[in-house]
C-alpha cells in the first residue's frame, strides 16, 4: 500500500541573533553603580581562590558579572534572584586591613521589593 504525499509547508525560520558571553564588571571608582536583574550566584576560582560570581542581566538584554567582595556577599543572597539589584560603590575601609592588602570595598545595595521578569 502506497502512501500519499503530504503537502507540508516549510517552516519560517527564526532570526538568529548573537549571543555574547557576559562582561566582567569591576568596581574601580567609588560611585561606580551597576544595575540589573539578579540572575545567579555562583562559586568560583579567581586566581585558586573560592569566591561567588553573580551573574546580572540589564533592561536592555546585556549581561553582565561581577565578583563577591566580603561586604556583597553578606548583602546579596539566593532569595535576591530575579529582583532588580542596584549597588553603588560607596567608600573604602581601612579598619581591618593588613599590610598589602586592598582596603574593603563598601557597597550600598538596593533590590525591587518583587521579583522583575526578564527577556
Amino acid at each position: 500500500m502506497a502512501t500519499a504525499p503530504t503537502t507540508m509547508k516549510p517552516r519560517s525560520q527564526p532570526e538568529m541573533v548573537e549571543v555574547n558571553a557576559p562582561v566582567q564588571f569591576q568596581f574601580q571608582k567609588q560611585g561606580q553603580m551597576a544595575v540589573g536583574v539578579l540572575l545567579s550566584i555562583e562559586p568560583t576560582l579567581v586566581k585558586g581562590k573560592e569566591a561567588l560570581e553573580y551573574l546580572f542581566e540589564t533592561e536592555d538584554g546585556a549581561r553582565f558579572t561581577c565578583l563577591g567582595t566580603n561586604d556583597l556577599n553578606k548583602k546579596l543572597h539566593l532569595g535576591l534572584i530575579g529582583h532588580k539589584i542596584e549597588i553603588r560603590y560607596e567608600s573604602d575601609d581601612t579598619s581591618f586591613q593588613k599590610p598589602g592588602q586592598s582596603p574593603a570595598k563598601i557597597f550600598k545595595v538596593r533590590a525591587s521589593k518583587d521579583k522583575v521578569l526578564t527577556s
